[in-house]
């Protein structure tokens, strides 16, 4: 299948016939006629079909960089690790609880 250059982007879709039935198998926005002819080699024998790409699935947008919540909790823990690890190892913790009693 030859794509003309004013065709591009374009969304090539992948399908399997079964008798009456097509089932979705793999959609892929292509940009050069390069990437069209590897996608249709990778699902040779299958229904492709093409769509226009709306203009929102090519905006580009920025990539927001959220802080991790995981490390003040990881730090928190490992604190009480070493603190248990210490009380523990000086006897502190068992006369505690030994004075409880």
């Amino acid at each position: 299948m030859e794509l003309r250059k004013e065709e591009f982007p374009v969304a090539l879709q992948a399908y399997e016939v079964r008798g009456e039935r097509e089932d979705f198998v793999a959609e892929q926005v292509v940009n050069t006629q390069a990437e069209a002819d590897k996608f249709m080699s990778l699902y040779a024998g299958r229904l492709i079909k093409t769509r226009e790409v709306r203009p929102v699935e090519t905006k580009h947008y920025p990539v927001r960089r959220t802080r991790s919540n995981a490390m003040p909790w990881i730090i928190l823990l490992l604190i009480i690790a070493v603190l248990l690890i210490a009380g523990f190892a000086t006897g502190w913790i068992q006369t505690m609880i030994g004075q409880t009693k």
